[in-house]
């Protein structure tokens, strides 16, 4: 299904830019032709939408076929723009150009108005009353399962327990209800049965019952556990089960009602469920608790009882336990395997599931060195083989289970190799540049693509790594087992597959069985291969056989080095080819020219340098066939950096109107006078700012507009006492000072008033006198280089939001001030304060 519905998403965002922003060489488009198709593609994907996904196999063909048909008509549209493009200036191509592109786009609108009267038919023949599916008895998927009477065995969250029991036989008397929260395989239902079988638990609780929800869920089905966990179905099972949901429900009650009752509901995956019964749990003020476990955030913060019980991984010592006294139990590890054993367990990552899967493999096996060597080298693979592939099991429920416009994204985190640390930034512009978005009017792409992320994050299927400067996620991590999770299900889907080449990550994006994407990446050259096309990632290469040329008509992402870029504006000769642009990020030193023709580019998003910097001039004079001026806003446009000699006429900020991120380095043999600094106040969304190369004149004549809230000083030749411009902006956080000239700093009162991250690098700065009111809301501090500085101000240390002082290569009395700020405030109980020092090594 991720497949088919991303592929409806990439092919509705290049129709809707094509209506809205056609290359400036395209003829006339027939509006309602494009209209018509948009509209049954909005159809097919509200249909998968909407359409149950415990009955994905029903739809299966029609699913692939959408997919067909889709890239089918990206091809079709890709192929004729570029026709019309490259055609524009030979007489009488227009008419013949436009004429075979409204035939062959109506080949495809006749196609998809096919299969949309095949999902209208499905609609009809099933209504919305959906059957449910048999059970099977056991199985993860069950509805009611009863705690196993098998052992246990639980490693690595005996504080966990602790916290628990303490909850559930505490003073408190009125029903509690205690979510476990954590992802799937982290141990939620091992630590469960351990406190539903405790003696103390056993003993305390009048009634015990244990039911097992799932992903398909029924209050019946829920409700006839519970009486049969309870004794109540002991002698008239055949005729309470005729009951209706309500007399069942009553029946509970009864039961329940005035007994001190312990219930756990295992596998909670919607708050429906508990809105379903709840009625039906009498509150009896005499200490009854509920232990529920799911593996989203969302659900676990909805029961307001309690703060969640969250599990982590098992760290490696802890791991190795669990894997000992499964595999070898009482009896020690053989030294021979004891070296191979531990790094077969570090490849588990902590998930107790994947230690359990493998000791369950290894423990049947026979013991040989090469065998372990074998499973060590590709354990992945020897885990879904174990347990009958257990591990996939589980943690393919998280995947069945997600929203369909959710998959897609979850499956491209296959893209980024094991145990990598993902900037968020980057996957943001991937996702965007791919095209599996969903798009909605009142939220841009970027702010649609942080709720994905964080409903992922919820679902304990991304992990969030670190947080930047302004406590915006910047890097999250997926764990090995989910990532194959992805891999996997990509492939079998054929949405992506990933393989390696050359030690080298090949993104490679399935079109159907015939067509497969490669696309290599080089320092020196792109390889590309014939009767290949590139989509997705770098979507950007279509190699014709027949014109022995490379074609870059619906390019999204362009990420290369200086040599690669320079040779692709070589190539094409006309940026106009990349009329689908979205995101350039470039690495390299060497300074770059952009072409006019950037002006002309609605769909462009980001412009980066790495290193190095863009040198653009001015929008050009241009004038359409009727002799008028066309001015085309780049509305899209969110970065720009980093820019040489950048001039910030009134023009520029009409026509980038949107632009939130900013890098410019100034030239002052010009005079600073040229840039028209003063128009910056204009960019009235603009929050990131680095400015490279500033004069004390031009820090005085800038006017920073109030949105600002991160800015970057580099080779700042002002002085300490110019920085009083700085500190007055009003939603500045964060702030990045290096080369300021002068040795003492003295802030004014009333000023970073909302500063939450400060670094100072590479200045002479020797006396800094600043107390908690100059900073009241700063919560890190760095410093680098600071060779002369004599004390971090002690004031400092009593800001009561300051969490980490980060200091690198200063001086040795700012060291000792630094740890002495450090030992104050844990002398007045303060702990939450991080010191760390780096300093020189002889």
């Amino acid at each position: 299904m991720a497949a088919a519905y991303a592929s409806l998403l990439s092919l509705g965002h290049i129709l809707d830019h094509l209506l809205q922003h056609p290359p400036r060489h395209m003829a006339v488009l027939d509006k309602s032709q494009i209209d018509s198709l948009l509209q049954s593609i909005t159809f097919l994907q509200e249909f998968l939408e909407e359409f149950p996904l415990t009955r994905r196999e029903e739809i299966q063909e029609l699913e692939e076929k959408m997919a067909r048909s889709a890239y089918a008509a990206e091809d079709v549209i890709e192929s004729l723009v570029l026709d019309q493009i490259l055609e524009d200036s030979k007489a009488g191509s227009e008419r013949s150009s436009s004429t075979l592109f409204c035939q062959d786009l109506q080949r495809v609108i006749e196609e998809f108005d096919s299969m949309k009267k095949d999902a209208m038919m499905i609609n009809e023949t099933e209504g919305i009353t959906i059957m449910e599916q048999p059970r099977q008895s056991g199985t993860a998927g069950s509805f009611i399962q009863g705690a196993s009477d098998g052992k246990n065995t639980m490693v690595g969250f005996d504080e966990d327990l602790i916290q628990i029991m303490d909850t559930l036989i505490g003073d408190e008397s009125n029903l509690q209800i205690l979510p476990i929260v954590g992802m799937g395989g982290i141990g939620k239902t091992t630590l469960a049965k351990n406190v539903f079988e405790h003696p103390l638990i056993v003993q305390h609780f009048d009634l015990h019952a244990w039911v097992t929800i799932s992903q398909q869920y029924s209050v019946r089905e829920i409700l006839l556990g519970l009486l049969k966990d309870v004794g109540v179905l002991a002698g008239e099972s055949e005729e309470i089960t005729q009951e209706h949901d309500d007399e069942l429900g009553l029946r509970v009650h009864k039961s329940l009602f005035d007994r001190r009752y312990f219930i756990v509901m295992d596998d909670i995956w919607i708050i429906e469920v508990w809105d379903g019964i709840r009625r039906f749990l009498p509150e009896n003020s005499n200490g009854s608790r509920i232990l529920v476990t799911t593996r989203l955030s969302n659900v676990a913060d909805s029961f307001c009882s309690c703060t969640p019980q969250e599990l982590h991984f098992l760290d490696d010592d802890k791991s190795w336990t669990l894997f000992h006294d499964k595999v070898f139990g009482k009896e020690s590890c053989p030294p021979k395997l004891e070296e191979v054993g531990k790094t077969i367990v570090r490849n588990c990552r902590g998930l107790p599931l994947a230690v359990v899967a493998i000791s369950g493999l290894l423990a049947k096996s026979s013991g040989t060195v090469e065998y372990w060597e074998f499973v060590a080298n590709d354990t992945s693979a020897a885990l879904n083989m174990g347990g009958d592939g257990l591990c996939y099991e589980v943690l393919s429920l998280s995947y069945k289970h997600l929203p369909v416009y959710l998959k897609p994204c979850f499956l491209y985190m296959a893209i980024f190799p094991a145990d990598h640390k993902i900037r968020i930034s980057r996957l943001v512009k991937l996702w965007i540049g791919e095209g599996i978005l969903k798009p909605t009017r009142s939220r841009s792409l970027e702010e649609i693509a942080e709720d994905y992320l964080k409903d992922l994050i919820e679902r304990n299927l991304i992990m969030i790594h670190e947080y930047g400067s302004r406590n915006k996620m910047k890097t999250c991590t997926i764990h090995d087992l989910l990532r194959d999770l992805c891999l996997r299900e990509a492939a079998k889907e054929k949405f992506l597959c990933v393989t390696m080449k050359h030690s080298l990550n090949e993104h490679i994006r399935i079109i159907n069985d015939e067509r497969v994407l490669m696309f290599t990446r080089s320092s020196k050259k792109v390889e590309l291969e014939s009767k290949f096309e590139k989509r997705g990632v770098q979507k950007m290469f279509h190699v014709c056989s027949r014109e022995k040329m490379v074609r870059f008509v619906n390019s999204r992402y362009i990420d290369f080095t200086h040599e690669m870029f320079e040779n692709l504006l070589h190539t094409i000769k006309s940026v106009s080819l990349l009329w689908n642009l979205q995101t350039v990020t470039i690495s390299g030193a060497t300074p770059i020219t952009l072409p006019a023709e950037i002006w002309e580019m609605p769909q462009l998003r980001h412009l980066i340098r790495k290193e190095g910097s863009f040198e653009l001039s001015g929008p050009p004079s241009t004038k359409s066939k009727n002799g008028r001026r066309d001015i085309i806003v780049l509305k899209n446009l969110q970065t720009l950096s980093r820019m040489w000699k950048f001039r910030c006429t009134d023009e520029v900020v009409h026509r980038m109107p949107n632009l939130r991120k900013l890098g410019i380095t100034f030239d002052f043999s010009f005079g600073w006078d040229c840039y028209e600094v003063n128009n910056f106040s204009h960019l009235c969304n603009l929050e990131s700012l680095l400015l490279g190369r500033i004069d004390k004149n031009l820090l005085q004549n800038l006017r920073f507009p109030c949105s600002l809230k991160k800015l970057v000083l580099e080779r700042c030749a002002a002085c300490w006492e110019d920085l009083t411009v700085v500190g007055s902006l009003p939603h500045l956080e964060v702030l990045y000072l290096k080369f300021v000239k002068g040795r003492e700093w003295n802030p004014m009162e009333g000023q970073f008033l909302g500063l939450k991250s400060l670094r100072i690098e590479h200045t002479k700065l020797a006396e800094w006198v600043a107390d908690s009111s100059h900073f009241p809301c700063l919560e890190k501090l760095k410093l680098v280089f600071l060779r002369y500085l004599k004390e971090i101000p002690y004031g400092i240390g009593e800001i009561h939001t300051l969490r980490s002082i980060s200091i690198e290569f200063c001086s040795h009395s700012a060291n000792t001030s630094a740890n002495k700020i450090k030992e104050e405030q844990r002398n007045l109980g303060n702990y939450d304060l991080h010191v760390r020092v780096l300093s020189f090594t002889l």
